[in-house]
């Protein structure tokens, strides 16, 4: 029996959302002290911004170097330190404060036991699929076959990952589909995220990836630069969620640095049709959490959406540069989508 506490926010109608994302963002980045230059046709340039354009007739922004878009609420969030609720109220001339509802008890379930998928006679197509489709280092999926952290399901061949407490018990399963440009995912019943998927390192640097195939990408670039991939511990969270992390460097005190390596949703939106770039926002929230718990932190953000399509970019002959150009030419294409008029992108830095 513990007690749990939760925060309740106001929750805003859509007319209120609607009317604070009605704010005149020039006026709003004027008043968080940006001195505003003609940037193109129909964009305004914020100066010393590191790249920074509002675009009058949408009412939006974007922020070339760090890829990020979105309207005067986003604009607040970003640029005002401020959560999405803070960040409404403000636009509406509001105070905002988040209260404590009164601790309630509760037991936490016991769901049982991960139900693992049977085991394949052979793992041969998951281990065409990581090296041959995902370009993964042939040594590391072997090595974490060999620690039963990955297999092949035996009925529809899907890719298994498992995650095991202390002990050795099996408590994270996520399974993966090798068939299809859509693949099939799923995590096991009673899967256990805040278990992570682990490639065991030995030293005191961890990096913290998404997904198994994207921490398994990030060690194969390691080797790609002549890094020793078994130097440094890397972890899937299966999420943006960090309980995988807290229980992590629970067992593992002698780490004092950490590098966050989430995806980097350039194009992705929330249900509204705002831009939100959750890999990125979720990066710097856990940036500033355990930086206040005294770790050493960074972000290391891949160049398109995660380091699987960095990775295969690589080994297809690209460069670094070359990935950012498919990134800046994928926002690119986007803008202009959501109809802002390309003439208004004259004069945007590279």
């Amino acid at each position: 029996m513990t007690t749990k506490t939760r925060k309740l926010y106001r929750h805003f109608t859509d007319e209120e959302i609607q009317r604070a994302n009605s704010v005149n963002l020039l006026d709003l980045a004027r008043q968080y002290g940006f001195q505003l230059e003609k940037g193109g046709r129909k964009a305004m340039h914020a100066k010393k911004s590191g790249g920074l354009y509002i675009f009058k007739d949408s009412n939006r922004f974007y922020h070339w170097t760090a890829d990020e878009k979105g309207g005067p609420i986003d604009f607040v969030m970003k640029y005002g330190n401020a959560s999405y609720q803070e960040a409404v109220a403000m636009l509406l001339g509001e105070r905002y404060e988040s209260y404590t509802r009164e601790s309630v008890a509760y037991v936490k379930e016991d769901k049982g036991a991960v139900l693992l998928p049977d085991k394949a006679e052979n793992f041969k197509r998951v281990y065409w699929y990581l090296i041959s489709i995902r370009g993964i280092d042939p040594q590391i999926v072997s090595s974490l076959m060999n620690e039963k952290k990955i297999y092949q399901e035996a009925k529809y061949g899907n890719c298994v990952f498992v995650g095991y407490d202390e002990t050795g018990n099996a408590k994270y399963c996520s399974m993966r589909g090798t068939y299809g440009s859509k693949p099939f995912k799923m995590d096991a019943v009673n899967s256990d995220k805040s278990y992570p998927f682990v490639i065991e390192g030995k030293g005191n640097l961890m990096f913290v990836c998404e997904s198994p195939i994207d921490a398994m990408s990030h060690a194969t670039l390691a080797g790609m630069y002549e890094k020793d991939w078994k130097d440094n511990h890397r972890i899937s969270l299966g999420c943006t969620w960090d309980g995988a992390l807290e229980r992590y460097l629970s067992w593992h005190p002698e780490i004092n640095k950490i590098i966050f390596a989430l995806d980097n949703d350039y194009l992705a939106k929330d249900k509204d049709g705002y831009y939100k770039n959750w890999g990125q926002l979720a990066a710097r929230k856990w940036c500033d959490k355990y930086s206040e718990m005294g770790y050493d932190v960074a972000i290391h953000r891949p160049h398109l959406k995660d380091f699987n399509q960095d990775l295969l970019g690589i080994r297809e002959g690209k460069s670094p540069a070359d990935l950012d150009n498919i990134r800046e030419n994928e926002l690119r294409a986007e803008f202009e989508k959501d109809a802002v008029d390309e003439n208004s992108l004259e004069g945007l830095e590279p």
